[in-house]
């Protein structure tokens, strides 16, 4: 059997060996990595495992799992993905009923609204290299939408924390035809489950034409976290990350990404009042 280790990303690599494929990710600490390892511990027993197991090792900056290669890219256009993702996503938040992942001291207390607050801050000092691209009409609508919402957006409740994964990207979660998983558990933290609702929320909506409606009838349970943060609804923050992301890549990546962001957030801007004001009805 041929053997070979294959450099996927800056720190994680592609390895076959006489035992199988596996994933090898190297982590800046050794607090990350067991961060890591705390969650697989925990998650392995429940009834029906979602994740993928930790292959003991060594070396303790690293993780090593097995190779996962589901037969279809997750989507959430998809109907079948976006009822399977919101699942694992409530099984994770659920597991505070029986772990308590604070006392670790592994994880720290996310504050969505901070964030937000930081990242519309840096919107507003690229506002210039945006506005090279869509325009000043555009440039100030987009930075306008982000004020309104901060402006009047609703606190969390710190006080009922529990596990987040941090990052809820389609390509996060993997499925083959009869099992879906969830990967990359390295921005994980400690949070109220209504902010990830809210960030899975943004990250479908351009998926469906930003039909909340349609959202709200797939998942009737999240109808009441709309009511109550139809302001965090409303901040644009998918169209907020891809720009300051496209900002910060190198020249010769920058052009290429910017040609698919332009239509995307001329898409948006324009779905937007049309959201916004069906937020405000509900």
């Amino acid at each position: 059997m041929s053997t070979y280790i294959r450099q996927i990303k800056k720190n994680v690599w592609k390895w076959k060996n006489e035992n199988g494929i596996f994933s090898v990710k190297k982590y800046p600490t050794v607090e990350q990595a067991e961060k890591i390892r705390l969650i697989h511990k925990e998650l392995e027993y429940m009834e029906k495992p979602f994740i993928l197991p930790i292959i003991e090792s060594t070396q303790e900056d690293f993780i090593i799992q097995p190779w996962y290669k589901g037969d279809h890219t997750v989507s959430y256009r998809f109907k079948e993905d976006r009822k399977a993702v919101h699942l694992l996503l409530s099984q994770i938040h659920d597991t505070n009923k029986l772990v308590d992942w604070e006392d670790s001291n592994l994880f720290y207390s996310f504050n969505l609204i901070s964030k937000w607050q930081n990242r519309k801050w840096k919107m507003n000092e690229i506002s210039f290299f945006i506005e090279s691209h869509i325009g000043w009409e555009q440039t100030k609508f987009l930075l306008l939408c982000g004020d309104i919402a901060l402006r009047n957006m609703k606190p969390f409740n710190m006080e009922k924390r529990t596990l987040l994964h941090g990052d809820v990207v389609h390509h996060n979660f993997l499925s083959d035809s009869s099992d879906y998983k969830i990967i990359d558990f390295d921005l994980a933290v400690i949070g109220p489950r209504e902010m990830e609702n809210i960030l899975w929320m943004h990250r479908v909506l351009p998926e469906i034409n930003y039909d909340i409606r349609l959202l709200i009838h797939e998942f009737p349970h999240l109808e009441k976290v709309v009511r109550r943060y139809k302001e965090a609804m409303m901040y644009p923050n998918e169209l907020y990350r891809e720009w300051l992301y496209a900002y910060s890549l190198p020249k010769e990546r920058k052009q290429k990404f910017i040609e698919q962001l332009i239509p995307y957030t001329n898409k948006a801007l324009t779905e937007w009042p049309n959201l916004c004001y069906t937020l405000s009805k509900l």
